[in-house]
């Protein structure tokens, strides 16, 4: 696939790092137990992870915490990595990326 100069631009940013951070915020799904949901950047590779709920029981001496399961979505590639910027560019910070996220905005 071919890239345009500013798709190439927005990669280029992005291996850079001036894009690392959350991206939008951790939503929660409240039900029988709790998920929670969000994206970020971490050197320069897109994630999107889903979290359940920690639990806590005592043993007989002390309350232990059991960490919820976590999943990770990595978006690893060139292809990916554009395809989650069309996607949620636009709850970035950075206004290249919101009007590339624009361009792929369905029309209602």
């Amino acid at each position: 696939m071919r890239k345009t100069k500013e798709e190439r631009g927005l990669l280029e940013k992005l291996a850079s790092g001036a894009l690392d951070g959350m991206v939008g915020d951790e939503r929660v799904y409240r039900g029988y137990k709790n998920v929670y949901c969000g994206k970020y950047i971490k050197n320069g590779e897109p994630i999107s992870y889903r979290e359940g709920e920690s639990t806590r029981f005592f043993n007989g001496k002390e309350n232990e915490r059991i960490p919820g399961k976590r999943e990770e979505e990595h978006f690893d590639t060139d292809e990916r990595k554009l395809e989650f910027l069309q996607r949620y560019g636009w709850l970035t910070k950075d206004e290249d990326v919101r009007a590339y996220s624009a361009k792929f905005k369905p029309n209602n």
